[in-house]
């Protein structure tokens, strides 16, 4: 089972695996919730292979609506390639000159310009070099770490309308059930509807009030910090 986990990388397991697990957790503890007999370990295991099916196709879909909520966060450029132009404040000027210097010494054709739109294609092949020459994790454990961070919060932000009907339609089952259980319409257990409400209200707080586009541009903005520092890493000089 180690084995099985180690094959899938740090990103895969927590950039997209976890987001298909929080994604189908209200539903899966409703279930073990409701249904006594997923108690048992037989039961448990078909559910769990079932469950990773089901995770493998998010992970997969995951990355479309990932990538678009991504882009309405960062419509122009991203945070690392906006940090490098000429007019942006985000990096004081000592900083930034530095990483002018290292840039122009490693990538071809990185030259510094005084405007923001000649700026704009160095920037962006500077970027994507230091991505291509920071992929070694035990070397960069930070940007990696960073890179996670941020691809988990933009995958979670894609599957946002698809978490809160998840959790409405939760609410509405759990209320509908315990309605009928109230005019003994329906011969059912009440505590495991009332904790189903629970879980699905917390759901929906966590969607709504947490899974926002402020979070992933603050893990964007921590990625491109963690980024750019790499100018200064003794294993790119």
């Amino acid at each position: 089972m180690k084995d099985l986990f180690a094959s899938f990388g740090a990103y895969n397991l927590r950039a997209r695996i976890s987001v298909g697990i929080i994604f189908l957790a209200p539903w899966l503890l409703e279930l073990y919730l409701l249904i006594p007999e997923l108690h048992n370990l037989s039961s448990t295991i078909i559910v769990a292979i079932i469950s990773y099916g089901i995770t493998n196709v998010i992970i997969v879909y995951c990355r479309i609506p990932g990538c678009k909520a991504m882009r309405k966060c960062f419509p122009q450029i991203l945070p690392a390639q906006e940090a490098l132009l000429p007019s942006s404040s985000w990096l004081d000027c000592k900083t930034k000159q530095r990483y002018y210097s290292f840039l122009s010494e490693h990538v071809s054709g990185f030259e510094q310009h005084e405007r923001d739109s000649e700026m704009t294609i160095p920037t962006s092949t500077a970027v994507t070099w230091l991505i291509a020459q920071t992929r070694n994790n035990t070397n960069f454990p930070l940007i990696a770490e960073e890179n996670i961070n941020f691809g988990f919060s933009y995958n979670l932000l894609g599957l946002k309308p698809y978490g809160l009907l998840i959790s409405f339609i939760g609410l509405i089952s759990n209320g509908t059930l315990f309605y009928l259980y109230y005019k003994q319409i329906l011969n059912i257990e009440p505590k495991p509807l009332i904790a189903g409400f629970i879980i699905d209200i917390l759901f929906l707080l966590l969607w709504i009030f947490i899974v926002t586009k402020h979070l992933v541009i603050s893990c964007g903005k921590n990625y491109a910090r963690a980024l750019l520092s790499a100018c200064d890493s003794p294993h790119l000089h």
